[in-house]
């Protein structure tokens, strides 16, 4: 991969992303794994590590992927690109809206981002859980693996809404029963 691909994809990634780093993870799996530059497994488990580091998803997925094909200059570029577009787009909304706020378009527009942002989350959650849980992929068959992956699905949904449970402990929690058990 190119210094110039690279900065082209992150680009896009944040140029069309709305709804925060979540919403990211559809993009870069479209740019990244629909193109053929990693496997769909490599993909999650970059996932994995860009959710348990510090800062935003989209950004330590973009550092991730660019050290991993340009070193640390990649890097740093993807992480340049990704943030480029929403400082510039922020920039220029928050100069404009200050004069239109109270416009009904544009409360109108607000009110569909939310939605359609909730979507592309949601639509990220399937395709985690389908891969990642169930591997629908592979053949839907039950057994003691997956049960296990559905146990510890359900137990980090518990141990992160229900006890705020740090998310770093959870993933690591996983790793370590996923590596003892599976």
């Amino acid at each position: 991969m190119s210094y110039l691909t690279l900065f082209y994809i992150f680009f896009k990634v944040g140029l069309f992303t709305i709804g925060g780093g979540l919403a990211s993870l559809s993009l870069i799996q479209d740019y990244i794994v629909n193109s053929g530059y990693i496997k769909p497994e490599e993909f999650y488990d970059i996932v994995a590590v860009a959710q348990s580091a510090p800062g935003p998803i989209g950004a330590n997925m973009a550092a991730y992927i660019g050290f991993n094909f340009l070193g640390i200059p990649g890097a740093a570029l993807a992480v340049f690109a990704i943030v480029l577009a929403p400082f510039i787009i922020i920039a220029i909304l928050a100069y404009t809206l200050k004069r239109v706020n109270d416009n009904k378009y544009v409360i109108a527009a607000f009110s569909g981002f939310r939605p359609a942002a909730i979507g592309l989350i949601m639509s990220v959650t399937y395709m985690l859980l389908k891969d990642s849980v169930l591997e629908i992929g592979s053949g839907f068959s039950i057994d003691s693996d997956l049960a296990l992956r559905i146990v510890l699905c359900i137990a980090t949904v518990i141990l992160s809404l229900k006890f705020r449970i740090h998310p770093l402990f959870c993933i690591i929690g996983g790793g370590v029963i996923g590596g003892l058990l599976l």
